[in-house]
């Protein structure tokens, strides 16, 4: 996803400048181009030659801004060049896809608010171009909460600016508060989506139902299946990068998803039910019920089922479980059914039937065979079923996820 993306680093004085040397190196292993920008209070935690040497490129800051163009390269083409851009503040500005901020001190973020430009950092800043910005404030609390700089982070926001929050935790001076700068993983989440999002899902409202419900026997023992929630996961990493504001109601987190995902921790079928009524309003809603929820489910006993009790032989009384998808009348849900199928020479009718039976707008076939295990499984194949169409997608789960969506949106759904 960032493979040649060119993202410019601003870096100024805090602490917490040691987590873009990790930022950096993540950056850059998946492929994106780098150029950083630093303050001179930032070169007394860093040296020029760390940030140099993580990034392959020029650091630039005060003392060696440069005008002076190679006669063997124009300018114009030099600025056209992935991997190359003039040393100074417009060459750097021009340059960059997306500019990140990180860390953000109190003082660069009071002075960006006000347009001033007195070092090269903030110069640079003002000449960017319209492109994703991203602010990652590091810290002490008290500060961060000074109303002057309350008022320039609301400022930034009105001029486009994107915050990434900063974590609760210990502080530089010793203090436990929100002013640490976000993690790593957390930024290059909100990288990515600056990145991806298109007008289509903007602030579309989805809720993604995954893993499998765990119905309870007695106190101690369940019945569940073998869903992982890996398919479901990577859907609503997705759909976050798309820009969709994402509900994810799962039994199972098997990857670690960005802080803006509004996740619920559910077991049982009944759980699932309950989460999917909660989240779903008079707006237009899309479900993916990526979930397996159990078809049938046992009357729960009280305490432990005892062995001396049961004999050789343990029966299990099983009923009919409400149908949750099929349930749903509910104006303005787009509803998008997952099904799993070993049953090859019927798995697309059925698919169909499902389609018809639980009103639903598309149903995604997953036939489970020796070649396509889909459970647990890093990669998957899937048929998408509309009632006008019939596709096929394969690849790994966030691949699968991004074709998904992308088909939805040729639809229009």
């Amino acid at each position: 996803m960032l493979k040649n993306k060119k993202i410019l680093i601003f870096v100024s004085g805090s602490i917490a400048i040691y987590k873009v040397l990790f930022l950096i190196r993540a950056l850059r292993k998946e492929g994106a181009l780098i150029r950083i920008v630093a303050t001179k209070s930032a070169l007394k935690f860093i040296t020029p030659l760390s940030f140099e040497t993580l990034s392959n490129t020029t650091l630039l800051h005060d003392n060696n801004e440069s005008w002076v163009i190679d006669n063997v390269i124009d300018n114009k083409n030099l600025l056209h060049d992935p991997y190359n851009a003039p040393l100074n503040h417009i060459g750097y500005a021009k340059w960059a896809n997306l500019a990140l901020f990180a860390p953000a001190s109190v003082n660069s973020i009071n002075k960006l608010s006000q347009g001033i430009a007195d070092n090269i950092y903030l110069s640079c800043a003002i000449a960017l171009p319209h492109i994703p910005k991203l602010i990652a404030p590091s810290a002490n609390t008290f500060m961060l909460n000074n109303q002057a700089t309350k008022i320039s982070i609301k400022t930034l926001k009105e001029h486009g600016y994107d915050i990434i929050n900063p974590e609760y935790g210990s502080l530089a001076c010793g203090d436990n508060g929100n002013g640490a700068m976000a993690n790593t993983e957390e930024i290059m989440f909100r990288i990515k989506k600056a990145l991806q999002e298109n007008t289509y899902w903007k602030n579309k409202k989805v809720i993604i139902t995954g893993g499998g419900s765990s119905e309870a026997i007695d106190s101690i023992r369940h019945i569940s299946n073998n869903s992982s929630g890996l398919q479901a996961c990577n859907l609503a990493l997705a759909l976050y990068y798309l820009g969709a504001n994402v509900t994810l109601i799962s039994s199972k987190l098997p990857l670690n998803l960005p802080n803006d995902i509004n996740i619920i921790n559910v077991v049982s079928s009944k759980d699932y039910h309950e989460a999917i009524i909660k989240n779903v309003d008079t707006n237009k809603t899309y479900l993916f019920m990526v979930a397996a929820i159990s078809d049938y489910i046992p009357i729960k006993k009280d305490g432990k089922l005892k062995k001396k009790d049961l004999g050789d032989t343990m029966l299990l009384e099983l009923y009919e479980n409400t149908d949750i998808l099929k349930s749903l009348e509910i104006n303005n849900l787009v509803k998008i059914a997952f099904k799993a199928e070993c049953d090859i020479e019927n798995a697309k009718q059925n698919a169909i039937n499902t389609l018809i039976s639980k009103q639903c707008s598309m149903v995604c076939l997953n036939i489970i065979t020796q070649y396509n295990k889909g459970f647990g499984s890093e990669k998957n194949e899937l048929y998408l079923f509309t009632k006008d169409s019939e596709k096929y997608i394969k690849g790994t789960k966030f691949d699968i996820s991004i074709m998904l969506c992308n088909h939805i949106q040729e639809l229009n759904l």
